[in-house]
């Protein structure tokens, strides 16, 4: 009774997509719990959700079955806790599904733009191999642009606001309690602040600088981070529209960060889009890829 044949699973996963769905799913619930238990860990999420549709008892399955493989497909990425339907809270299963879904964090122009640090609503075990993809575009903007990295995932909590959660300020430009690093990527230049150090450090990726955030309009640009192993490396696509990397610029993350965006006195249009988590790094040419490693200015503290 504990075991059910493939040929179970895919006569009940064909039914169930069927004009017969509803009643091949309805006829499950007089299975013993332990067999209808058995095939729901066979269905994927479209099955089951007319799987769980079907009633009360099938529905706890279903969530359970389906919070179990989120979990485990997406092992060292917790969801924050602020995602909500409403004012109730999301299973397991669609929290993974509404953290990691793309995402818009800044659009528009403004004057003033206010200084912030603006999570994804993710947390990434450091462990690895992540990549988190970005598209970044700067324009009429004379003070520089917007940056991408990560922080200590043991900030203190967020202030929500005006466009959603954000710490004030870019942590990445000042001392704090937390490691925090950032990205400019049109030129390179990498920031970090890090724990009871009231200096922060600065240092340039050997990358050629791709079009330039004054003029009136850019397109958005693909960058992003790949964490692993507790190290961090930096990736954008270059002027050949190919992905490439630059210098590892940390061997010592926290064991767990959340991935954000920067502003500090920003002016101008900005855009930076989240656009996908992956478990690799993307494709680059080695032989171009070599060009592109150490830094054109050295780590350097600033006050």
């Amino acid at each position: 009774p504990n075991s059910v044949s493939s040929r179970t699973v895919r006569v009940c996963s064909a039914q169930c997509n069927g004009a017969e769905g509803s009643g091949a799913m309805a006829a499950l619930t007089g299975f013993p719990y332990g067999v209808v238990e058995a095939i729901a860990e066979h269905l994927g999420l479209h099955d089951l959700l007319p799987f769980g549709a079907t009633s009360l008892e099938m529905h706890w399955i279903a969530a359970k079955t389906a919070g179990d493989a989120a979990k485990y497909a997406f092992e060292g990425v917790l969801p924050a806790d602020c995602l909500r339907l409403g004012a109730r809270e999301p299973p397991d299963w669609l929290k993974f599904l509404m953290a990691l879904q793309p995402r818009c964090l800044v659009r528009g122009h403004r004057k003033v733009w206010p200084d912030q640090t603006r999570p994804l609503p993710f947390v990434l075990d450091t462990t690895g191999p992540w990549f988190v993809e970005f598209k970044l575009a700067a324009a009429g903007a004379p003070n520089g642009t917007p940056t991408i990295g990560l922080i200590d995932a043991g900030c203190p909590d967020t202030t929500s606001g005006e466009g959603g959660r954000h710490w004030p300020g870019d942590l990445s430009r000042r001392g704090t309690e937390r490691f925090a690093i950032s990205l400019a990527p049109y030129d390179g230049t990498v920031l970090a602040a890090r724990p009871g150090s009231l200096t922060r450090c600065r240092a340039r990726l050997r990358w050629e600088k791709i079009g330039d955030e004054q003029r009136k309009w850019n397109d958005p640009m693909s960058c992003g981070f790949l964490i692993e192993n507790r190290k961090l490396k930096f990736f954008r696509v270059g002027g050949r529209g190919e992905w490439h990397s630059g210098e590892t610029v940390c061997e010592d993350l926290p064991k767990q960060v959340s991935p954000c965006m920067f502003m500090s006195s920003y002016v101008g249009f900005a855009l930076v889009q989240y656009v996908c988590l992956w478990n690799s790094l993307p494709e680059t040419c080695p032989h171009c890829d070599a060009n592109f490693q150490g830094f054109a200015e050295p780590w350097d503290s600033w006050n």
